[in-house]
């Protein structure tokens, strides 16, 4: 049985509106999110993983990680080579979601850096 025509062309309108006000909004984090998830893809093949669900942890962590650093490291590239950061950000998401979990040294150094910073901070 055929979709009365009332109901198929007030989806479309919806969809339509809902594409033209928020479309604007979500498309850098889309292009994050699919750029992350083609970087993640590349730990997720070299990885040995003991079931499907830790393979989508991996994959749902690296790509978590690319949609929260993406944007400020896409700023400090845009600062230091002056890549602009619309340009920046799908270069930069892939880069951050091939590294997998090689995050975690460099998270590591961070807070060992901080809390050097906040042992001296509060000597003196």
């Amino acid at each position: 049985m055929a979709e009365p025509a009332v109901t198929t062309a007030s989806g479309v309108s919806l969809t339509v509106l809902f594409v033209a006000l928020l479309g604007p909004m979500a498309g850098p984090y889309v292009l994050i999110a699919l750029s992350a998830v083609a970087g993640a893809m590349w730990p997720l093949s070299a990885a040995r993983t003991e079931s499907r669900i830790a393979g989508a942890w991996l994959l749902l962590r690296c790509t978590a990680t690319a949609l929260v650093l993406t944007s400020v490291l896409a700023g400090i590239v845009e600062r230091t080579w002056g890549l602009p950061i619309s340009e920046g950000l799908a270069p930069v998401a892939l880069i951050i979601g091939a590294m997998g979990n090689g995050w975690r040294p460099i998270f590591q150094v961070l807070g060992a850096i901080v809390q050097t910073w906040a042992g001296e901070g509060g000597r003196k």
